[in-house]
């Protein structure tokens, strides 16, 4: 099974209580060939080591133990359960006694490590993240023949066929006014009130696109008349994060639409960023900064954060107390390489206990506190080790 949107609907289902244990496994995988002998053999070892943490556990009931490790577990029931028509760098596998295999393709903003966690419910972090990571945005091509909308994520973008888009208005054009078109004649006139009622009927579809994407950034392309034009009929100006005066983008593919929107992109994620590290300036002289893992952590904890800065390629590992406020940072284990993995990959005793999600865990807890989420490039946080935070009090 897979299912193509992180809706709060398949989010909460995931998260639903189970009987223990039910098993998430997440391991990298190669966008253009995702079955691929790299992936398969990767993927041979985490259910390997997922069969081995079964048989050790003694929390495990033993009817459930034997229908995962013999109808479950297995190479040719996840490559089932996969969609051949997504792709991604990284995939997860849910498992658990009593339901079918649900597998999801996304992409990471960091290198993904092979993992297995065993719990009472599914793990959602990681695709939480992922779509975090992603700054997911909306695209709108306004043009008087057809509007499109695009959701956005990275540098990529994937028409929707939703809410009445792509839309094909029927509005008379001046050139058909006989004896000709003359400017400023009742012809032309009444083709400027054809088009104000054709953009306020955009914009009210576009609500609807935006309300379901949870309000994400939204970026116009179309001639500057036609931007000016929806400028003054919509109710959406605050999500405006950029436009694009350009022509012609009303039947191109999205991959040049993105080409051509690029530097736009570009110049918003820079805003983003410097718009984040004011941000935290502002906070230290009030007191409502925390910076570094293990400050974050706890102000995550006790729901007090506002905004959660995270470099993209952060990776933290560390023991979280019992009453999950305090985390004690380990040094990350270095993940399974390739083309000759162990059979097992198994944690060393060490570092049993130790949780190797903490950025995931950071992410999904600040959204679940209806705080928000940035991720900068690699670097920009040095000062506090990839993290840091604008604090509510």
């Amino acid at each position: 099974m897979h299912m193509p949107e992180v809706t709060p609907e398949a989010l909460a289902a995931l998260r639903s209580p189970r009987p223990y244990p039910a098993i998430t496994l997440v391991l990298p995988s190669d966008p253009k060939a995702p079955s691929d002998d790299h992936t398969r053999i990767l993927l041979r070892d985490v259910l390997t080591e997922a069969k081995r943490r079964l048989a050790d556990d003694p929390d495990v009931d033993r009817d459930d133990r034997l229908e995962l490790t013999r109808h479950k577990l297995d190479p040719d029931v996840i490559e089932v359960a996969r969609d051949s028509d997504r792709s991604g760098d990284a995939m997860v596998a849910y498992v658990a006694a009593g339901e079918p295999v649900q597998v999801w393709h996304f992409t990471s903003p960091w290198a993904v490590v092979p993992r297995v966690e065993f719990g009472t419910t599914f793990l959602t972090r990681y695709l939480v993240a992922a779509e975090q990571g992603a700054r997911p945005y909306l695209v709108l091509v306004l043009d008087q023949k057809l509007s499109r909308l695009f959701r956005g994520a990275w540098r990529e973008l994937t028409e929707v066929t939703e809410h009445g888009f792509p839309d094909s208005p029927q509005i008379p054009s001046p050139e058909d006014a006989i004896p000709g078109p003359i400017p400023h004649s009742a012809p032309y006139e009444d083709h400027e009130a054809y088009l104000k009622q054709y953009l306020r009927a955009v914009n009210s579809r576009l609500g609807d696109a935006v309300k379901e994407a949870g309000r994400p950034p939204l970026f116009l392309v179309g001639s500057p008349k036609m931007l000016t034009m929806f400028r003054q009929e919509t109710d959406l100006a605050d999500l405006i994060a950029g436009t694009l005066p350009l022509t012609g983008m009303e039947t191109v593919p999205a991959r040049e639409l993105v080409k051509r929107l690029t530097p736009v992109l570009d110049e918003f994620d820079a805003q983003q960023v410097a718009g984040a590290l004011a941000a935290m300036d502002t906070a230290r002289s009030q007191g409502k900064f925390a910076g570094g893992p293990v400050e974050v952590w706890t102000a995550v904890a006790d729901k007090r954060v506002r905004l959660l800065v995270v470099e993209e390629g952060q990776v933290i590992a560390g023991r979280i107390s019992d009453d999950r406020r305090e985390l004690e940072l380990e040094p990350v284990q270095e993940p399974v390489t390739l083309p000759n993995p162990k059979r097992d990959i198994g944690p060393a005793p060490h570092s049993l206990g130790v949780a190797t999600d903490i950025v995931e865990q950071l992410v999904e807890n600040t959204i679940r506190a209806d705080g928000e989420v940035l991720f900068v490039p690699d670097g920009t946080l040095a000062e506090t080790d990839g993290v840091a935070a604008v604090l509510r009090f």
